[in-house]
């Protein structure tokens, strides 16, 4: 039985096993490029890892799809051969990397650097220092490929940013260390954002993402030395930041600040949770296009009321706000610009300002509550239990009663 892998709920495990052995050559290695290229995502969806196996599930995968021992008859030994491909693949050495991006800010350092999941986030290195002299050399390797592909260059406005860590090849480097400052940046924008308003005059302005702290326009990952460890570059297609930089009127008092949040999120026993929070609000407010904003944010309350059903959620969510009325009609409204968008083609674009500031208060302070209070649950299922607990206080106060007479009957002697 697999350890790491289950098959997804509603996919014919048979089925899609028969789809990629019909596609599969006699050698049992090879495949037919057009049929594997579309039914090979097909069985990615269908398989479930768990959260280690996660980052190299499509190539566990692949591996057991192209081993010739496996007539692909057999589900649950294909799950068995994504195990053997997990372990083997897990077991092989790490090399030290380090990720060159840079982020939208100028200004004072918000910090030197921070710990993550084993990595460490440097802000803003010395210039002259020889890593960064040596990776800007070696970046300019790139830069005839880089503007074929119309990335714009570093300017100002834009601040560098070095995650060391250990890895175990360029490629596995970049997906750690983007999550890093993907966290990071979460936290900074949660911040940010929280004190933001909705602004009058948004419709005169261009469309403009949400989030102030952007990743810049390429990366790299370079050996410790800084030579390139891969040519391949990471670019945002149609880049572009319009947006001033954030001023923090006290930078020392933000930095610590910043430091406290980023501690208290490190030694939250929900860390984990929170994590994939944090990269969804991220990743949902840097885009431009507010309509994929907004479908973005949903998706993260979504994540934290664990569940889709529309009256659950709000539910739930209106539990989190001293004023449980006026949290229940902005949601509400949420909720119907949301469906507009995916059922009617209703664009949010002339009220996309007050929109995506309503939606992230929603979305930011659930995060908040549990960087706060995620301590008094044992578990995800208890914080969602939480949440259904009744409004009135009355009953709440019946049920605590019951709950104590419950106890006493049941240790009755």
């Amino acid at each position: 039985m697999s350890k790491e892998f289950e098959w997804e709920r509603g996919f014919d495990r048979n089925r899609v096993l028969s789809q990629i052995k019909s596609i599969r050559h006699k050698d049992g290695r090879s495949f037919d490029a057009a049929g594997y290229s579309f039914w090979l995502p097909v069985l990615n969806s269908a398989i479930r890892a768990t959260r280690i196996a996660e980052p190299i599930k499509a190539r566990c995968i692949a591996a057991a799809a192209s081993d010739p021992s496996l007539t692909l008859t057999d589900p649950d030994t294909f799950l068995v051969r994504c195990d053997q491909e997990f372990q083997k693949l897990a077991q092989r050495p790490k090399s030290k990397f380090v990720l060159y991006t840079t982020i939208t800010y100028a200004g004072p350092n918000p910090i030197d650097w921070i710990s993550d999941d084993g990595a460490r986030i440097h802000w803003q290195p010395n210039q002259r220092g020889k890593f960064l002299r040596a990776a800007r050399k070696a970046q300019s390797a790139q830069k005839d490929r880089r503007a074929a592909s119309n990335v714009p260059t570093e300017d100002a406005s834009q601040s560098p940013v070095l995650v060391h860590l250990s890895a175990y090849d360029p490629f596995d480097a970049f997906d750690r260390a983007n999550d890093c400052v993907d966290r990071f940046r979460g936290m900074l924008n949660l911040l940010v954002n929280s004190g933001q308003s909705v602004n009058p005059f948004a419709r005169m302005t261009a469309p403009h993402a949400v989030n102030k702290f952007r990743r810049g326009p390429f990366h790299s990952i370079h050996h410790p030395d800084g030579s390139l460890a891969t040519e391949t570059f990471w670019y945002e297609p149609r880049w572009a930041h319009t947006a001033r930089s954030v001023e923090f009127k006290d930078p020392a008092n933000y930095r610590n600040s910043i430091q406290r949040w980023w501690s208290t999120f490190q030694k939250n026993p929900m860390r984990h949770f929170i994590s994939d929070a944090l990269l969804r609000y991220c990743r949902a407010l840097d885009l431009h296009e507010a309509d994929a904003a907004l479908l973005g944010i949903w998706q993260v309350l979504e994540k934290l009321m664990g569940t889709d059903r529309y009256d659950l959620l709000i539910d739930r969510l209106v539990r989190i706000f001293r004023d449980h009325d006026d949290a229940r009609l902005i949601a509400a409204h949420i909720r119907l610009r949301r469906n507009q968008t995916v059922h009617s083609a209703h664009s949010i674009s002339k009220e996309a300002d007050a929109i995506l500031v309503q939606a992230e208060m929603l979305a930011g302070q659930v995060i908040f509550f549990l960087l706060r209070n995620a301590k008094q649950f044992q578990n995800l299922g208890e914080f969602h239990e939480f949440l259904d607990l009744p409004l009135d206080q009355d009953r709440l106060r019946r049920r605590q009663k019951l709950s104590e007479f419950f106890i006493k009957y049941q240790n009755r002697t």
